[in-house]
Parts: structure tokens; sequence; C-alpha cells
């Protein structure tokens, strides 16, 4: 999933003069300085982008209390619908307006997926994922301690992942303009298949046992017997 927070968090940045779509920190900020007197003709579209943002993130509350929904799939799924949403805006639209797909997105995703093998991360901006990386890094240099390696690794990987995504979506929108955002569906539909199997540990774990191993070691057993 941090292949998919990069790729959108790269593709607001490359078109649309480097607004990042996954945060609301340089909203905020704007939004508090023009209550100061700053002029900015862009105030209510900020603050609108804000409310949708917080919207969002409620949403990841209200759902699994008052549905049935998967919140992973629910995520995935809009997650897809943003990249096909911004793949066909036009060209011409406000900055911060053509965001707000992606803004709804990045903040589904945030609060869906939390984390993994026992660190909590994020997969939609990268700084805590830094600070993380470096001071477990330091950690291990200093003290050589085996779990400190280990969060050292995950941080890592994520951060790789997460500009790996960043890669994809510059050549996507190098070569194929806005529509490059599409491309976004191939990672969304990798997640899906690893949301599924996860959720469905038990029975993929069954079906593999049952069917791909144990009818290898029945035959050795036969030719051993022959």
């Amino acid at each position: 999933m941090a292949i998919v927070g990069g790729f959108l968090g790269g593709f607001a940045i490359l078109n649309h003069h480097e607004l990042f779509g996954s945060a609301q920190t340089s909203n905020l900020i704007s939004v508090f300085a023009d209550l100061a007197g700053h002029p900015d003709a862009n105030f209510f579209v900020r603050l609108l982008g804000v409310f949708i943002y917080m919207f969002a993130l409620s949403l990841t509350v209200i759902l699994p209390k008052f549905t049935r929904l998967h919140l992973p799939y629910v995520s995935l799924f809009i997650d897809a619908i943003a990249a096909l949403i911004v793949a066909f805006l036009p060209s011409d639209l406000n900055d911060f307006i053509a965001l707000y797909p992606l803004y709804f997105a990045m903040a589904i995703q945030w609060c869906s997926f939390k984390g993994g093998d026992g660190f909590t991360c994020s997969t939609i901006f990268s700084t805590n994922n830094l600070r993380q990386f470096t001071t477990s890094m330091t950690e291990y240099l200093c003290s050589k301690d085996p779990d400190a390696l280990r969060k050292w690794k995950f941080f890592a990987s994520v951060l790789l992942c997460f500009h790996f995504g960043v890669i994809v979506s510059y050549l996507s929108c190098k070569n194929f303009g806005h529509t490059g955002s599409l491309v976004c569906f191939l990672p969304v539909f990798s997640g899906f298949c690893l949301v599924w199997t996860r959720k469905h540990f038990v029975a993929v774990k069954h079906f593999v046992c049952h069917y791909l191993i144990t009818p290898k070691k029945s035959s050795a057993y036969t030719t051993e017997s022959e």
C-alpha cells in the first residue's frame, strides 16, 4: 500500500504545482495565515479541502461501527476511483479542487492501513517513517539490538516501496500525462490480492497444504515404497 501512497502523492506534486494531496499541514498553515490577514484567493477552496479530509477520516470510524464493510477493501476501491477521476479532470481546473479526490482517498487509506509486522507506520507520507528508519538504524549501530535491526529493515522496506511508487508515478505522468494515474490500478489490484489473502489466510493455508504440498509428499512416499 505504500506504493499506492507514493504513486498518488507523487501524482499530486507532479501535476498540481507541487501541492501534496496526502496531508493537510500546508492547507491548515495557509488557512490560519489567511485568518491572520494573509491574502489568499483560495481560502475557501483550501478550507473545503480540510473538511473533505476530515470527513474521510470520520468515515473510517463510522463504517466499521454501522456496516459490515471491510475497511481495507473500501480504501482500495476508493483509491481506484480517485485514480480514475483525476485522470480525466479538466487541465485548467483549480489545483486545490483537483486534489479533492486524493484528499478523500488518502485520508481513508491512512486509517485503513496502519502498519505491519508489529510496527505502526503510514503508507501515505514518509516523514515519520524516515524518523523511525533513522533512529532505529542509529540504535542498532550503537547497541546491536536485534529488535532495532528488525525495525530498521521494516521501515527501510516501507520507504523503498513508497518512493518506488513515486518513481512509477513520474514515469507514468511523463509518458501518459494525467491519464498516467490509471497505472495506479496495478498496485491497487496487488493490494486487493494481498488483503484478500490475509483475510482468508486460514482457507488459503489449508488449500496450499492440502492440494499443493500433501500430494507431493504422498507421491514421494509411494516412490520410496516401490
